[in-house]
């Protein structure tokens, strides 16, 4: 819509009116919508992050950790899992939707998260999904072995990762 300049007003009074008439458009004025709209819409998606942890305190201090941080212009979303079987029931109602797992090893048995792990590769919708694992318990599953066996994103330690530690995890899978 175009606006054409006012009528007249006269300059001799304190109070002036402007009064506007509006102009349809012309053809070659009408707005067009791309594809390119759609994909822009995505990127500004926020990242979903599955954490899968059984310890209330791991959630909060990741939570507090990521507060606020952007990756590649997109905010994080956090999803929580207490629990291997509460994460099954997110992978399967949202597992399009999720970008990574922060996934622990040892929760309602010294192996949990890696058979959830085993499940994740063996199901279709989650086979390519990116994993990092984030264990207390390196003993429970050292890193080579679970590098050698299982295909993972990367592998964290609660006792020694920082926060810049875990933001740098999350880039290098989520901008890769």
């Amino acid at each position: 819509m175009t606006l054409q300049p006012p009528t007249a007003f006269s300059t001799e009074e304190t109070a002036h009116w402007v009064l506007l008439r509006p102009i349809p458009p012309a053809d070659d004025d009408l707005f067009e919508f791309s594809e390119a709209d759609d994909t822009e819409a995505v990127a500004l998606r926020p990242w979903s992050v599955l954490i899968v942890d059984d310890d209330s305190e791991v959630h909060r201090a990741v939570e507090l950790a990521l507060t606020g941080v952007r990756i590649a212009g997109r905010s994080l979303n956090l999803i929580h899992s207490l629990s291997a079987a509460d994460a099954r029931q997110h992978l399967a109602e949202l597992s399009r939707g999720i970008d990574l797992v922060l996934l622990d090893v040892v929760m309602e048995t010294a192996d949990a998260g890696l058979t959830l792990l085993d499940e994740m590769r063996s199901a279709p919708a989650t086979r390519a999904l990116p994993v990092l694992l984030h264990t207390g318990q390196p003993g429970q599953a050292p890193e080579r072995l679970v590098r050698s066996r299982y295909d993972i994103s990367g592998y964290l330690t609660k006792t020694t990762v920082t926060r810049q530690g875990l933001i740098t995890a999350l880039e290098s899978v989520l901008k890769g």
